[in-house]
């Protein structure tokens, strides 16, 4: 499995490595040209000096003038690669020569020439470079040169983290804006490709060509005194107070299949689903709702603690993919939930349904009008009341008796 990074340090190490790469290479390159002007310049300062002193010294020699040759030896070592100038006779024995002291670190390399006249051999004139001013002189660029690459490759790199970490905020918050929860990811690339896939798949196909709709209720519990219970109770009674309220909610959607859903800090949410709208559709969801509000209401009993909670339901056929789709559709029955439980009492269920008129619903159970669309459910009949009865006691002892 590929490893992931973020960006912001993703970006600056491949910027890191490409001016490393760079810098090596161009290290190879100049490096090897500046050894190979440098060996060019010795090999000309020691030629150009044979041929300085050959032309100075062959007279004199010839005339036995000692005086004027050391004068020309002594010349040649002023030069400050040159640290010696010998004068050797045919038989190789010293005539004279001008040596300075040698510098602590050198790097020699001896040039000699034989002196002849009229094709006769009448000298050896040797010559002691030292190398390293050479050296020195031409390798000062180079270290300028590396002086300023590692300047770039600081300040690139920087740049380059300064950006990148910029454009991941961008990416997160642009990805934190579209419907969807993933697991946490540290690339946020792949992570916004994630979420951005599902709103690709099926791009030319209309939500009502697919054949993936549902018809979705949304059941939503208003708590209206969530703020109160906060300031009443300490925190661990209120968590103790939520779990519980969050088992009998599982309990109860086990029963009835229905989902949760992500709510708000005042409200749960959960929904149950169908292949098409009707009203034994409505009758499971309408039961769920009834049996979860005396459970609560028991709940509340058994903690002494008043929970005011209302509840509504509404309901639209929804595609569950593309994501988006269902994003949005299940966000525009929350909104209404939302509106609509704004308005109620405490311990209402409301039905918002468009599909049945509260005529057709009284076949299912008792309402009465809230309004439009909008109906308060009243009971069940005496069937379906003892059948709730059963299921509300089974619940009971399964959630409270913990």
């Amino acid at each position: 499995m590929r490893r992931q990074f973020a960006m912001s340090t993703r970006i600056p190490a491949i910027a890191l490595s490409i001016c490393l790469v760079f810098g090596f290479i161009s290290w190879l390159l100049l490096s090897t040209q500046i050894n190979h002007l440098a060996k060019q310049a010795v090999l000309s300062k020691g030629t150009s000096t044979l041929e300085r002193l050959t032309e100075l010294i062959i007279t004199p020699l010839f005339n036995s003038d000692t005086i004027s040759v050391q004068v020309a030896l002594k010349k040649a070592t002023q030069d400050p690669s040159i640290i010696s100038a010998s004068l050797f006779g045919v038989d190789r024995e010293l005539i004279t020569q001008s040596v300075k002291p040698k510098p602590e670190q050198f790097d020699a390399q001896i040039f000699t020439r034989n002196l002849e006249l009229q094709n006769t051999q009448i000298g050896i004139i040797t010559v002691v470079v030292d190398r390293n001013p050479i050296y020195q002189k031409y390798q000062q660029p180079y270290f300028n040169w590396l002086i300023l690459w590692v300047c770039f490759t600081l300040l690139t790199t920087y740049l380059c983290h300064r950006f990148a970490d910029q454009l991941s905020l961008r990416i997160r918050r642009l990805g934190d804006r579209l419907p969807g929860n993933i697991e946490p990811m540290t690339d946020e690339l792949a992570a916004l490709e994630t979420k951005v896939q599902p709103l690709l798949s099926n791009a030319g196909e209309s939500p009502e060509d697919s054949n993936n709709t549902y018809y979705y209720s949304l059941i939503t519990a208003h708590i209206k005194n969530r703020q109160r219970l906060g300031n009443q109770l300490n925190q661990e009674s209120l968590d103790h107070l939520f779990d519980k309220l969050d088992y009998c909610f599982l309990r109860t959607l086990q029963l009835y299949g229905g989902t949760r859903v992500d709510g708000d800090s005042e409200s749960v949410c959960f929904t149950i689903r169908s292949t098409q709208c009707t009203k034994q559709h409505l009758l499971v969801c309408l039961m769920a709702i009834y049996s979860l509000r005396q459970l609560i209401d028991n709940l509340s009993v058994q903690h002494g603690v008043d929970l005011e909670i209302n509840w509504t339901i509404s309901s639209q056929n929804i595609p569950t993919s593309p994501q988006f789709y269902f994003e949005q559709g299940l966000a525009s029955i929350k909104l209404k939930n939302k509106e609509l439980a704004s308005q109620l009492q405490a311990g209402l269920i409301v039905l918002n349904c468009d599909n049945y008129s509260i005529d057709e619903l009284s076949s299912i159970a008792h309402f009465a009008t809230y309004d439009e669309n909008c109906f308060v459910l009243e009971g069940f009949s005496e069937n379906r009341q003892q059948l709730l009865e059963k299921q509300l006691q089974h619940l009971t002892n399964l959630c409270l008796s913990v």
